[in-house]
């Protein structure tokens, strides 16, 4: 069948201002698909040919991953990492022995007296001091130092765990703004295809309308639905520019002129939800952070009850003494360190005192607190702190249960649709190959294949559209487990 050309029509939009409005609308992607024509030239005249526009560059998913480690969050949790490292080495230098040096230096100036018996006397100028070296070590488990050095090796586990977390989140935001990025493309190329059609159904409308062959109302609806399209094709453009920047604001990079493809199709398969539960028990952050919490109130707990029950006692051992200097270690039970200094005297006063020998000295001291309302008090304070934190760590543990069966539900869910999906493009095929057979057979038109290829294509887009959704679904569920190991 021939179609009469298409009149102006009276009463909407005239066909030349929609072709206008559709390709302005349909955005870069329908710009990119259809050259430009090429200027006109005279024959006598000869122009430079116009610049060319720069091509798009595809942007794969592979090529965001790559460029994760950039990240504005996974380079903060980075940072924390590097700054729990270096306290835990500064921690575990601290074991070692610390040296410190001392003195003190006096001066004493020269004076006359007079003696018991009359006569005048002169007392001679003096300088003295004392010059020394001290080391300390923390021996016994409960000193400070091993305490500092396993609430470091906490904060370090926990540094880790958070920059593993934030690197799955970050890969899972781009993974979202990349899928969004590849569906709004879709819908771009399906909304310039739905353009055309609706405008040759427009053409088809008019024609008939200027026959007398249709009734108004037919032109009506045919102008409204392509102006849908081009809403719709409008909105495309814009959700792939959204999209594209929030990819960019995910990566902290700018990617410019780029298109994006569908990746390449992942096995679909669920795991194994009882290893996920066991897995997200142990590895989530929050999980060791409540871990974390638990151990150092533990820490308090156990420095509370050495304060309760052992006494404050310190041994001391000294030898020397005159110019030789002295040496002395001592040992504090309960802060469990061991320290050691050596001493010599400095100065005028250093010949006088050369004249005594060396001597052994020893020392004992030490306290006991009998009876303490307010040791008893903080005792039970800890006690209780140790119990809540071990409840929290308890609701952490079920929480992250919790949100991997959930997500593991939804991860069900979306492998069903799928399914479902490539059931439906099962009969978009089925329905375009009887529209084709149709026209061959001369019981339909061209423009009803058209529409079955775009109920095919609509049927690809979901699909493909449903493949991501589980596809993202996948990726939650593994996050939510605390990532592979």
């Amino acid at each position: 069948m021939t179609l009469p050309p298409a009149h102006p029509f009276r009463r909407g939009l005239p066909l030349a201002l929609a072709l206008s409005a559709a390709l302005a609308l349909s955005g870069p992607a329908l710009a990119q698909a259809t050259p430009a024509a090429p200027p006109a030239t005279t024959p006598t005249t000869t122009q430079a040919p116009a610049p060319q526009p720069i091509a798009a560059q595809t942007y794969t998913l592979e090529q965001a991953y790559a460029q994760l480690a950039g990240a504005p969050s996974v380079t903060r949790a980075a940072l924390s990492v590097q700054v729990a490292q270096q306290n835990l080495e500064a921690a575990r230098s601290a074991l070692g022995l610390t040296v410190s040096v001392n003195g003190n230096a006096s001066y004493v100036g020269s004076g006359a007296g007079t003696a018991s018996d009359g006569a005048a006397t002169t007392t001679a100028a003096s300088l003295g001091g004392n010059a020394g070296v001290s080391v300390s070590l923390g021996l016994l488990p409960w000193s400070n130092n091993q305490s500092s050095l396993r609430a470091s090796e906490r904060s370090l586990a926990l540094a880790r765990a958070t920059l593993q977390e934030a690197q799955r989140s970050a890969r899972l935001n781009v993974t979202q703004a990349y899928f969004d990025a590849v569906l709004a493309t879709q819908d771009l190329q399906m909304g310039a295809q739905t353009v055309a059609l609706r405008t040759r159904q427009l053409q088809v409308a008019q024609a008939q309308d200027a026959a007398g062959n249709a009734a108004p109302e037919a032109v009506l609806s045919a102008q409204a639905a392509l102006q849908a399209a081009q809403s719709a094709a409008a909105q495309a453009q814009g959700t792939l520019d959204t999209a594209q920047r929030t990819l960019e604001s995910a990566l902290g990079v700018s990617l410019g002129r780029v298109t994006f493809s569908p990746p390449a199709q992942a096995t679909l398969t669920l795991p194994d939800v009882s290893a996920l539960v066991a897995r997200a028990r142990t590895g989530r952050a929050d999980v060791i952070s409540a871990q974390n919490t638990l151990a150092a109130a533990q820490d308090t707990l156990d420095t509370a009850v050495r304060d309760a029950t052992l006494p404050d006692l310190t041994a001391s051992v000294g030898y020397g003494g005159g110019s030789a200097g002295t040496l002395s270690t001592s040992l504090n039970l309960k802060q469990g360190t061991l320290s050691s200094a050596y001493s010599v005297p400095v100065g005028s006063s250093s010949g006088s005192a050369g004249s005594s020998g060396g001597r052994l000295t020893a020392s004992l001291s030490g306290s006991y607190v009998v009876y303490s309302p307010a040791q008893r008090a903080s005792l039970s304070a800890d006690q209780a702190s140790v119990t809540q934190a071990a409840l929290s760590l308890t609701v952490a543990q079920q929480n992250v249960e919790l949100d991997v069966r959930s997500r593991f539900i939804t991860a069900q869910q979306a492998l069903t649709a799928v399914q479902t999906r490539q059931t439906q493009v099962q009969v978009a095929q089925q329905q375009l190959a009887t529209a084709q057979a149709r026209v061959q057979a001369g019981t339909a038109t061209p423009d009803d294949v058209q529409s079955a290829e775009l109920t095919l294509a609509q049927a690809q887009r979901d699909l493909l559209s449903a493949r991501l959704s589980a596809q993202t679904t996948l990726i939650q569920l593994d996050n939510a487990a605390g990532g592979p190991q």
